[in-house]
């Protein structure tokens, strides 16, 4: 320990003095003794060190003192002198204090210390400070008197009192640390300092039905803490796992309030069937993960590998997240904390659209250039002097647009622009410039407010806590709020006997958007800018554009619809310790998913129509899932000989599940003053009461031999009531061993720098039993045969199906390095689907389209790595990092036989082998078979066209080959001829061997298209970066995904500009379209006002213009945390106090053209397929950008 210069070479400076001048010595001490001083000190817990520096400071007076007792303590100082003399103030500074003493010599005071001796056996009060190596006091650190329930918690500042035997072991432990053991010895003050756990080896992690050290896992499981998910600025718990766990995607879908984004561990394993893994939460098997808080989590385990999910048994294929929510705990209570947060949520960004006065200036010469020799629908005068978006014939109230000319000596109205004519510079044009997208999609505010309660005893351990979430929601009609509650008690009965009871309900309601997404929101955020919208006189008007496209309060206003989801999860658990290392443990869990929406479409409001629908629809929804879980299990746990540890569980579980559905509909009801059911004309209802259950069987087995070799092996037997009797059980073995070469003799020497290393490998088979409750069966519905309601089947039955299974092999190292300083772990597996759960369709003669059969196999592979770093670790400044990288495929290994066909090559030439395809193209004049699903091919493959260049002349177009989509139309002719080219259109390659006409020229049709993108990345992960420095923390995390692409339809309607039926918006890339032969700027195709009708289709198709790469860098989160002094916050009762700001998914850089949520390009649908490949644009598409949030946030511990 350092020293200060007088503590250090004071004594033989006062020896020299003492022996050369004693009578100096002699008077100098008098002096000093008899001097009076004016001191004023406070000091909260003051060691030795901490006063006599404070006290030299203010008088001047020096100190000596042995450097061992430099940080004991001498609890608060206070000091308030007015000319006393030293002795005095220094007889009241250690009056009380136990075996401390001090002398003055010369002129220096000489402090010593001495251990008071307490006589064996008796009690006494023990005082202290628990700290960190930094010095920094860890508050609410538990200090309890081994062997006995007494215990207490530090405080603010890391002090704690306790009554204790002289002779007794106290023990300090707090979260994140290496537990610490004092003896008393008779000792009044102990202070510890507590070291942090960085081996992650040591880490627990929540496996199968039990615990498990990291040190001895054999089996690929990723952990989240949760204190990384407290306090994420986030709706779900899944929006805060992005990129966090190694092998899990998690990709949202649809960025509207509330939604859920979906995962997929390792690629899955079905092609058609579900790909989701199961959430199982305190063991209760739930839906999904919503409704859960983050800040209740106490840790979740990512289960990837088939020896870890066996035990799960149904679905374990696709993976297992478990969850297991905070429970009490003795070290940090009791304990209050609020935490909240507030702020706004925005769009990520918008299009960029062009203004009215470039819209215009844009438009007009285009038209009349395009269309100068087209005639009837087509002929520019329709176009340019009628009532449109950038005609001039808008001159009543009633028009929906307002451009027009401004009539001689006219005024400009108020809120309208004016520019030149670019036709005729000899008018004016007047119009209004209004930003339609900013009404659908704006800032909103967005809170939420957390209180948690935790503590106990020995005896008693309680966690609960509430939560309220708010998000008015960024688009129009998408308000969002949830309130969350969670307790969990657990408590000993008997010494051996301990009881648990868990308990969480959550209520979810949303403004549910309209269902056709496409329709309402991309709609209207192309209205025109020179739209009016709405008329006092009028009302809102559609005119002659789709009825669809209207304001966005038009949808917010006469459509009343609100969804409601209530979950409800509790659990009561007995753990018997029949002996040492044997226990019995079971369980009963419910859970109960409650889901009603609530739909209303009004059909005139303050006397005004609705523009859209008259119908006044009233459609009201019921669902409830209800699951009832019953699980027992035996455990026993031994070591023998210090060297031999063995464990096994075996246990039994019964599942049962109730699902009931009701939805009724009526329309046509002639007032909106009872908007209910029964007002309406027109009746419609439908109900469902399905029931299900699953018993099985499951057993697992553990053996390690000093640390060093470790054998696993699981096995789960599932009994389904999907399948017919002869098929309903399924049977799941796994097993899994390491083997730990650092804790060899012979790595001994190598420990200094490489500190753990392990291998491991396991194999096993798990099961999808992913089917319909009628799949096996079959089913009836209800219809009329001449004239009487009768019972007709409407699904085929096919007893002989059974569960899908799925074998995966894992190979996995893990590293530590600097005593685990750097940590780094990879994993390479290969998953095979057998008996893989298929639809074959049916002859169009037979009575069913399609059967379920268990036809079809299919491989994913790839590998994942994630390293952790503690890059600098000192006293006041630290800084970690982490990243996770995974790298996914997958290919179709075998179909149904009704899929097999000779294969021929692009040429025609028979190969000799059978070849096995779904769907897909067949080349008119090879044969040649592409697209679809194949075996020996990946999933979610995009097809489209590809673009070989941009016509330049007149003579390249007449020879273009025929184009089946193109409209054929011409400038120079004016004529819409189909097939044709024009200048300034793209010409498409052709695939060899596709159709012909019939005079044997090549042709574009729909055979003419090419391997364009993935639906999902090859590659995910994410980086962190972590810095504090004292008490501020600075983070910044990023995720990214690469290698898919989307099929970004909007990008075409952007540009499409329809003339027609649709009079829309122009994105301002529309002026890098071709404007003449040879631009060297050009980017696209010609501009052509509504190419989807009258056009050439250079946009209204798949193809590389609108498939584009939508790999992405997201900035995901940054915050900025700062704990004030705890001196501070303890004077008005506060243990702790944090403050800081926080922003979450501020950016992506991606090339994904326009306001796209580059995540993923699958339907915004709850089941939509992960490998399914979806227009952005249809009813169903993620056509909404993603959401950004920026927050305050305070967090307060009590």
């Amino acid at each position: 320990m350092k020293q200060n210069f007088l503590s250090k070479y004071g004594p033989a400076i006062l020896l020299t003095v003492m022996l050369l001048c004693p009578l100096a010595m002699t008077y100098a001490q008098t002096d000093a003794a008899s001097k009076a001083y004016d001191v004023n000190l406070s000091l909260n817990q003051a060691t030795v060190r901490s006063f006599t520096e404070a006290f030299a400071k203010e008088t001047g007076v020096l100190f000596s003192y042995d450097s061992a007792i430099a940080s004991k303590n001498l609890g608060d100082v206070t000091v308030k002198a007015s000319k006393l003399p030293l002795t005095a103030i220094l007889d009241s500074v250690f009056a009380g204090k136990a075996g401390f003493s001090y002398e003055i010599v010369s002129s220096t005071v000489v402090v010593s210390y001495i251990e008071p001796q307490v006589p064996s056996g008796s009690k006494l009060s023990v005082t202290g400070t628990v700290t960190d190596v930094m010095g920094d006091p860890l508050i609410g650190a538990g200090v309890f008197v081994k062997g006995t329930a007494n215990g207490v918690t530090t405080d603010a500042m890391g002090r704690y009192a306790i009554k204790a035997d002289s002779d007794a072991v106290l023990v300090f432990s707090y979260i994140g640390f290496k537990d610490g053991e004092k003896p008393v010895n008779n000792r009044s003050v102990i202070d510890i300092t507590l070291v942090e756990d960085l081996n992650i080896l040591d880490d627990v992690v929540v496996v199968g039905y039990g615990t498990q050290s990291r040190k001895t896992l054999t089996t690929s499981i990723s952990k989240v803490d949760g204190e990384k998910l407290y306090g994420q600025p986030v709706s779900t718990v899944g929006d805060a796992l992005k990129g966090k766990v190694s092998g899990l995607r998690v990709a949202s879908n649809s960025t509207l309030a509330g939604s859920s984004p979906r995962f997929l561990i390792r690629g899955g394993s079905s092609i058609n069937m579900g790909n989701d893994p199961i959430y199982i939460v305190d063991g209760a098997l739930r839906d999904d993960l919503q409704g859960i808080n983050p800040n209740d989590i106490e840790s979740m385990e990512v289960l990837k590998d088939a020896a870890s999910a066996a035990i799960y048994g149904a679905r374990a294929s696709n993976g297992v997240i478990l969850v297991t929510t905070k429970k009490g705990n003795i070290s940090r209570g009791p304990e209050i904390v609020f935490d909240a947060q507030v702020g706004f949520s925005a769009p990520e960004r918008k299009w960029d659209f062009m203004s009215a006065r470039e819209l215009l200036a844009w438009t007009r010469p285009a038209i009349a250039n395009i269309y100068a020799n087209s005639s009837g629908t087509l002929a520019p005068k329709t176009w340019l002097e009628g009532q449109c978006a950038w005609g001039t014939g808008n001159t009543t109230n009633a028009s929906q647009y307002t451009t027009q000319y401004l009539e001689r000596g006219g005024v400009v109205p108020e809120g309208y622009q004016w520019m030149i004519d670019p036709l005729d510079p000899s008018k004016v044009l007047i119009f209004t410039d209004t930003d339609f997208q900013s009404q659908w999609m704006s800032e909103a505010l967005w809170h939420k407010e957390y209180i948690g309660i935790n503590g106990g005893n020995e005896r008693l351990r309680y966690a609960a806590s509430i939560s309220y979430l708010g998000d008015e929601g960024v688009y129009a009609m998408t308000g969002y709020d949830v309130i969350t509650t969670h307790a969990n008690v657990s408590f000993k009965i008997t010494k051996n006997l301990e009881a648990a009871t868990n308990f969480d309900l959550s209520r979810q309601r949303t403004d549910r958007f309209v269902d056709n997404y496409f329709n309402a929101f991309g709609r209207g955020i192309m209205f025109a800018p020179t739209s009016k919208g709405f008329h006092p006189e009028v009302g809102y008007i559609t005119g002659t554009g789709n009825k669809n496209a209207q304001l966005a309060e038009v949808y917010d206003k006469y459509c009343d619809r609100e969804a409601a989801t209530n979950r409800t999860s509790s659990s009561f658990s007995l753990k018997w310790t029949i002996i040492e290392g044997l226990s019995a443990f079971a369980q009963y869990t419910f859970y109960d998913n409650q889901y009603r929406g609530s739909y209303y479409t009004y059909g005139e409001i303050d006397g005004y129509k609705n523009p859209v629908t008259s119908e006044r629809s009233t459609t009201e929804t019921r669902t409830q899932t209800s699951r009832n879980t019953f699980t027992a299990h035996l455990s026993y746990d031994k070591t023998f000989n210090n060297k031999h540890d063995f464990s096994a569980v075996a246990g039994w579980e019964l599942l049962t599940q109730r699902y009931w559905y009701l939805t009724a509909n009526s329309t046509g009801s002639v007032s909106d003053d009872v908007p209910i059911i029964q007002s309406g004309v027109n009746f419609s209802a439908s109900n469902k009461d399905e029931r299900q259950a699953m018993m099985s069987a499951f057993a697992r087995v553990q053996y390690d031999y000093e640390d060093r070799y470790i054998l696993s092996a699981t096995f789960r037997a599932d009994g389904s009531s999907k399948f017919a009797k002869g098929n309903r059980w399924g049977y799941f073995p796994a097993g899994s061993a390491a083997w730990v070469i650092s804790e060899e003799p012979f790595f001994a020497n190598a420990k200094n720098k490489m500190n753990t290393l392990k291998i491991r490998a396991s194999y096993g088979l798990t099961g999808n039993n992913g089917i319909g409750l009628y799949d096996t069966y079959g089913a009836f519905a209800t219809d009329v045969y001449h004239g009487t309601s009768t019972l007709l089947p409407s699904k085929m039955q096919n007893t002989g199906m059974k569960w899908e299974t799925t074998t995966q092999l894992d190979l996995g190292v893990d590293f530590g390095f600097l005593r685990d300083r750097v940590r780094f772990i990879f994993d390479y597996y290969n998953k095979k689907t057998d008996n893989m759960l298929f639809s074959i369709k049916l002859p169009d003669t037979a009575p069913y389209s399609s059967v379920k059969a268990n036809i079809g196999s299919a491989r994913f592979y790839g590998f994942e790595a994630e390293i952790n770093a503690d890059v600098i670790a000192r006293k006041n400044f630290t800084w970690s990092v982490g990243a996770t990288y995974s790298y996914n495929q997958n290919k179709v290994l075998s179909l149904p036989e009704e899929y097999a066909y000779e294969e021929v090559d692009t040429y025609g030439n028979l190969t000799g082998k059978i070849a096995y395809r779904i769907d897909g193209y067949k080349m008119s004049e090879t044969g040649y078979r592409f697209a679809g699903i194949a075996v020996g091919e990946p999933l979610g493959r995009i097809y489209g066209y590809k673009i070989d260049h941009i016509i330049e002349s007149d003579f390249e177009a007449a020879a273009s080959m025929y184009d089946s989509r193109s409209k054929g139309h011409r400038v120079n002719d004016g004529q819409q001829i189909t097939g044709r080219k024009d200048v300034g259109d793209y010409a498409f390659v052709n695939r060899v061997g596709s159709a012909k006409d019939v005079n044997g020229n090549e042709i574009i049709n729909d055979e003419d298209q090419f391997y364009l993108g993935s639906a999902v990345p090859h590659s995910i992960g994410g980086i962190n970066n972590t810095f504090r420095y004292k008490r501020l923390s600075f983070h910044v995390y990023f995720d990214y995904a690469l290698g898919h692409s989307i099929y970004n339809y909007m990008k075409t309607r952007m540009i499409q500009h329809t003339m027609g039926m649709s009079q829309s918006a122009l994105a301002s890339y529309a002026k890098d379209c071709w404007k003449y032969p040879g631009d060297p700027d050009a980017k696209y195709a010609r501009y052509f006002p509504n190419d989807a009708d009258y056009g050439n289709a250079n946009w209204g198709r798949a193809s590389d213009f609108n498939v584009e790469n939508a790999s992405y860098l997201c900035l995901r989160d940054v915050s900025l945390y700062y704990d004030l002094p705890d001196r501070w916050v303890s004077k008005i009762g506060m243990k702790k106090l944090t403050v800081g700001v926080s922003g979450n998914t501020l950016h992506y850089f991606t090339g994904v053209t326009g306001a796209i949520n580059p995540e993923t390009g699958m339907a915004a649908d709850a089941d939509a397929g992960h490998y399914s490949v979806t227009n952005n644009a249809s009813s169903n598409g993620n056509i909404f950008p993603a959401t950004s949030k920026f927050l305050l946030n305070v967090k307060i511990t009590f």
